[in-house]
């Protein structure tokens, strides 16, 4: 048996509490995350892929947004899912396998903390094959912690399925290799309206500022890649990328 079969049987129930179902404190992050980037067209098809228990689904779904599918390999997570949005298509299974078997379906594509447990060559392949289940014209929505910024370490060891580690640069770079055109790559470091939560975000200020500064010290802040904010420290990573 290999390592992912044992882990991801119940992925989130092995961190004890630190996956536990929070839809409110989720939401009020995609609030801001996600600020401007809900499409008018409410007719869009979405697929989240490694959906997890759906609460990125469940708020799409209080956006207007009707046509969704959540697909995830846990089935425990996705036992909690059905019973809080019975609107959702929930697949279990292999995402690879999801969207071969859905060629140009889908407008947009999400992946939250989903492309760091591939292998490079996994990857690749996911992005080949979200670039094919695409509509022209699709995005493919992807967040991962960004590996550039301090203390990533953290993230990057902190879940024993996590395989790689992207940058701004290298998630636009992979990007372009697998056909996608237009794109936004950047990082943020969201933080909640909590005392705690404001602290973290003033000291995040500084920090991370300074960190983009020694990164263009040492990289000498040319090269500059369309569309992708390549020496960005923020500890999140977001990617927007459009299908031609």
């Amino acid at each position: 048996m290999s390592y992912r079969e044992t882990l991801y049987r119940d992925y989130s129930a092995n961190f004890g509490g630190g996956k536990t179902y929070d839809a409110q404190l989720q939401w009020t992050s995609y609030d801001v995350v996600y600020q401007g980037m809900v499409p008018v067209n409410k007719e869009v098809v979405v697929a989240d892929l490694g959906c997890g228990k759906g609460e990125w689904l469940q708020w799409m779904g209080a956006q207007g947004i009707q046509q969704r599918t959540g697909v995830d390999l846990s089935p425990a997570d996705l036992a909690l899912a059905k019973m809080n949005d019975a609107g959702v298509q929930w697949v279990e299974g292999s995402l690879m396998d999801f969207l071969a078997a859905n060629p140009e379906r889908f407008d947009i594509l999400h992946a939250k903390d989903v492309v760091e447990h591939f292998t490079k060559d996994e990857f690749i392949d996911f992005l080949k094959r979200c670039h094919k289940a695409l509509r022209p014209g699709g995005q493919l929505w992807l967040l991962t912690y960004n590996a550039q910024s301090p203390l990533a370490g953290m993230t990057r060891y902190g879940d024993f399925t996590h395989e790689i580690g992207l940058t701004p640069a290298s998630m636009g770079q992979c990007l372009r290799a697998c056909g996608f055109g237009e794109m936004q790559v950047g990082g943020f470091h969201y933080c909640s309206g909590s005392v705690g939560g404001q602290v973290r975000r003033l000291l995040g200020l500084g920090l991370y500022a300074f960190a983009r500064f020694l990164l263009k010290v040492r990289h000498g802040g040319g090269g500059a890649m369309q569309g992708v904010d390549q020496y960005n420290a923020q500890p999140d990573l977001l990617a927007i990328a459009r299908k031609a």
